[in-house]
């Protein structure tokens, strides 16, 4: 009878998948750039692939980097540019240690500039405002090359409040601090309702731009490799299903984003496939990462800030 137990207690063990799940935690950004993951957790896609993923909102990247680097988190979304500024010692703070690598794509510039209803045109922003999350990375050298593009010079033609994550910019917009910022989806479209005035989409404005991208310490990857070829996996079947599902990816949409009619999620879901949206196979844009680089004067192909390994040894398995 013993043995029994025993080998009936062994047989459990080996189909069930609690026993063998790594636990990790994520930080990110606000907004539906966030589908791929919110679809992995809610399928239990994670799960699947060994993991028990836990999602949080920064703040913004000045949090987001200091958590990433205290180990809180192991993964994180976030800029591209953000992990350039900060290798190259120009961030929101300094790590002596600091380590972020992008292992993966998240999506190509995918933000509006959205100003206050009183503003109607790009020449309405002199003399005003405009609210970012960091002064020196992230959103907001997009933001200042398209106002430069527009004829308008930072400190020089407006001015700039740093406050922090999309929310922040948005509370920025609605009290009056600032009279222009970058806000992603379902934001924009929200404010849009509101009145507020879309001036224009930072992907149709750039081009081809590696916006935000799936990141973790070189450190932790180096000594969790499984771990981290198990994320990127989950992460490839994510994109790929919310580019053949749509009935699921914009249900997901419509649990996620409140207030939103039909035809909104539709419209949502077509910027989100279309061009300057997500990367359909989670892999970092070679011709978007050569345009951040240009934006920052930052010479080289790049391969400083990223580790496309684990998104081909996912790909192999």
């Amino acid at each position: 009878m013993r043995v029994i137990i025993a080998s009936a207690a062994l047989a459990v063990l080996a189909i069930s998948p609690v026993w063998a799940q790594t636990e990790v935690s994520m930080i990110s950004f606000g907004g539906a750039t966030n589908l791929p993951v919110w679809m992995a957790l809610d399928r239990g896609m994670f799960e699947k692939n060994g993991l028990k993923v836990k999602m949080d909102q920064t703040a913004g990247s000045k949090e987001q980097m200091a958590d990433l680097m205290s180990g809180k988190y192991q993964f994180a979304t976030t800029a591209f540019d953000n992990i350039v500024a900060h290798t190259e010692g120009q961030g929101s703070a300094q790590f002596a240690n600091y380590d972020l690598t992008a292992i993966g794509g998240v999506h190509s510039g995918l933000n509006s500039i959205v100003a206050r209803p009183e503003v109607k045109t790009w020449n309405d922003l002199r003399g005003k405002v405009a609210s970012v999350d960091s002064p020196s990375s992230g959103y907001a050298t997009v933001l200042y090359e398209i106002l430069q593009g527009k004829g308008l010079i930072k400190d020089k033609d407006y001015t700039i409040i740093s406050v922090g994550g999309t929310g922040a910019r948005v509370d920025s917009l609605k009290d009056g601090r600032a009279a222009v910022a970058v806000v992603s989806s379902p934001q924009d479209m929200q404010l849009e309702k509101e009145g507020f005035t879309i001036l224009g989409d930072a992907a149709a404005a750039l081009g081809e731009y590696q916006g935000s991208v799936y990141a973790t310490r070189r450190s932790y990857a180096k000594a969790n490799e499984k771990t981290v070829v198990a994320f990127m996996k989950t992460i490839q079947q994510a994109h790929e299903l919310l580019f053949t599902d749509k009935a699921a990816a914009i249900a997901m949409l419509k649990q996620r984003s409140k207030g939103l009619s039909d035809s909104d999620l539709e419209l949502m879901y077509k910027r989100l496939t279309g061009p300057g949206g997500l990367n359909r196979d989670s892999d970092v844009n070679q011709k978007g990462v050569a345009a951040v680089l240009r934006l920052r004067g930052t010479p080289g192909d790049g391969s400083k800030y990223m580790d496309a390994s684990f998104s081909k040894k996912a790909r192999a398995n």
